[in-house]
């Protein structure tokens, strides 16, 4: 790809077993705002469904990944599938797209996915992961969360959490569920769908879910907030602060915490206000793979405060966090 040309967004999908993913990613299929969209798919099971019901005219023919697990065998299936595609789009043989979205398979664990985005050179020469959307099931998400792993990894790693099925749930019971993912990943937008409102109006860089209620979350400013729930077997920690830092002190102190912390730490995630630019900065890092910071063009609403979360499934996230602030603002 010629330096010019910028790098495809990948929109990832997941969610657990029945959660509403195919239908998703058909509305949005359906939307005009998604025209040319290539669509990678990972069933379990030796016969694929989910591609037959996706399939558009238009856009390029989803392709059906290997059969298993999303973790142990689309790590290697996607690199060759973004390859494939990349190189079917430059011979004419299929449309040009604008973006791929990748459906995950509903036991998946979304960490190795993305740490795939960092590690491979062509993928983020080509294509850039721009966000992920985990759906879970307004009827059955809170014992889902409590007895599979898998999907509060899902939720954890989520860029927006969309609630389906609330016309079928207790609103009560979505009032619960919407708590506990909003403790699992306070950096998430989380959105409740119901049936009339399931399609998906628009989703634009960064994303924007439109037609579509969006549940307030209120973290506060200047302090920590740990977040530890057996339940859901994922541990977060997030922190917001309004001193401005230079970018090289916030890179060391970092590279410190997650070097002590290695193999412990499932996400990293942070938008930071930094004295060496006026533009916000973005950091993202997977386990122990980072990509590199980026700069973003403006600051997406008028709150410029510095804030950074941490995933992880003990305390580390705590500790690490701890250790980060300390780092930062030594107490003489």
């Amino acid at each position: 790809m010629p330096d010019d040309v910028a790098p495809i967004p990948v929109l990832l999908v997941t969610g657990f077993l029945g959660a509403g993913k195919t239908t998703l990613i058909g509305r949005m299929l359906d939307d005009p705002a998604f025209a040319g969209s290539a669509l990678l798919v990972n069933e379990v099971g030796e016969i694929g469904i989910d591609q037959e019901l996706l399939i558009r005219n238009g856009s390029p023919p989803p392709q059906l990944l290997a059969n298993g697990c999303v973790c142990c065998v689309m790590n290697d299936d996607l690199g060759l599938a973004l390859r494939d595609l990349d190189l079917r789009k430059r011979e004419g043989s299929i449309p040009s797209f604008a973006r791929v979205i990748v459906e995950t398979t509903g036991v998946a664990d979304p960490a190795p996915i993305l740490a795939r985005f960092i590690a491979d050179g062509w993928i983020q020469r080509h294509f850039v992961l721009s966000a992920v959307i985990t759906l879970v099931d307004g009827v059955l998400g809170a014992q889902t969360l409590h007895h599979q792993p898998e999907a509060a990894s899902q939720a954890a790693h989520a860029d927006a959490i969309l609630i389906s099925k609330a016309d079928l749930a207790d609103g009560d019971a979505i009032a619960v569920l919407s708590d506990r993912l909003s403790a699992t990943a306070p950096h998430a937008k989380i959105l409740v769908a119901d049936s009339e409102e399931a399609a998906v109006g628009r989703l634009l860089e960064p994303f924007r879910l439109l037609g579509l209620r969006a549940l307030p979350q209120d973290h506060g400013h200047g302090h920590h907030h740990g977040h530890d729930h057996d339940h859901a077997l994922v541990t977060t920690a997030s922190w917001r602060f309004d001193d401005v830092l230079p970018w090289p002190a916030i890179a060391g102190a970092l590279d410190d915490v997650v070097t002590a912390h290695r193999g412990r730490l499932m996400r990293i995630k942070g938008l930071l206000r930094v004295s060496d630019t006026d533009r916000p900065v973005v950091i993202d890092g997977v386990q122990d793979l980072f990509h590199p910071p980026r700069l973003l063009d403006q600051w997406p609403t008028d709150d410029h405060s510095s804030r950074i979360v941490m995933i992880s499934r003990d305390a580390s996230s705590e500790e690490a966090m701890r250790a980060l602030q300390r780092a930062l603002f030594p107490v003489s």
